[in-house]
């Protein structure tokens, strides 16, 4: 199994609500990516635009990508053209997450630590 499906199944069991940052997914899976190849990973799927079918088994509207955030607690989609500035924010909100006037969330409430071990 290729890394990259290794992390969207990890992604994939997110529940909603909750989250992972991408340097916990990289030690989830022995370090063999960095957390900044977690984001290459997350990159990969695509912007919500791009996955018009479910032909893929792994793509933006079948892996839960919003879910995964920054070390402290932030999104870091803003550096993605592909996906609309916020977009990431507002779909964690609609999930009850609640962010601060800097855009961060409490991460020892909302991370999925259940997931961890």
């Amino acid at each position: 199994m290729s890394v990259y499906f290794e992390i969207y199944e990890i992604v994939r069991r997110i529940p909603r609500g909750k989250v992972l940052t991408y340097g916990l997914i990289s030690h989830m899976i022995g370090g063999r990516m960095s957390a900044q190849g977690v984001g290459w990973a997350m990159k990969a799927l695509g912007g919500p635009k791009k996955a018009t079918s479910n032909k893929e088994e792994y793509n933006s509207r079948t892996v839960p990508w919003q879910r995964v955030v920054n070390a402290s607690g932030g999104t870091s989609t803003h550096k993605i053209a592909e996906i609309p500035l916020g977009l990431q924010q507002e779909l964690l909100e609609r999930e009850g997450i609640k962010f601060n006037e800097e855009g961060k969330m409490e991460l020892d409430k909302y991370l999925w630590v259940e997931g961890l071990s």
